[in-house]
């Protein structure tokens, strides 16, 4: 009786567990913690502004989205970055959250502009246009 209970306690306990489990490969579906702060360009988009006519479009400047990667952490953040009109002078940054900010003389961030998820309200703003008029951001032809 009592070898027959030892068997049937067995293959319970040998069902109960992984044979094939190792801790160690478990880790490698998951990114490690980055050892250094890394930032990279992923899009540049041209800033385009008009009033009533679509034919009256002028170049306002460059929205570059980047995504950042800070020391320790496992996700990304993207973040954009406001260029002059000759995509030189960075001139304004854009929070993952939303807030409008302009830089100062030296390059520093400066006082906040607009705060809000709707991209081209805050654009509207951060330029000094009137919201009656239209701003797209359109892909940059590079045989234009």
């Amino acid at each position: 009786m009592k070898r027959l209970s030892l068997l049937l306690i067995l293959p319970a306990v040998a069902s109960c567990t992984n044979q094939y489990y190792r801790g160690e490969e478990f880790s490698l579906y998951y990114d490690k913690p980055a050892s250094e702060t890394v930032s990279e360009r992923t899009e540049r988009r041209e800033i385009v502004g008009w009033g009533t006519n679509p034919k009256d479009k002028r170049r306002l400047g460059f929205l570059h989205r980047y995504e950042t990667k800070v020391e320790g952490s496992r996700v990304y953040r993207e973040c954009y970055y406001i260029f002059d009109r000759l995509g030189v002078t960075r001139v304004g940054f854009i929070s993952a959250e939303g807030d409008f900010y302009k830089f100062d003389a030296n390059g520093r961030l400066g006082q906040k502009v607009y705060e809000g998820k709707i991209v081209v309200t805050g654009l509207k703003i951060f330029f000094g246009l009137p919201l009656t008029h239209n701003v797209d951001l359109e892909e940059i032809d590079p045989y234009k």
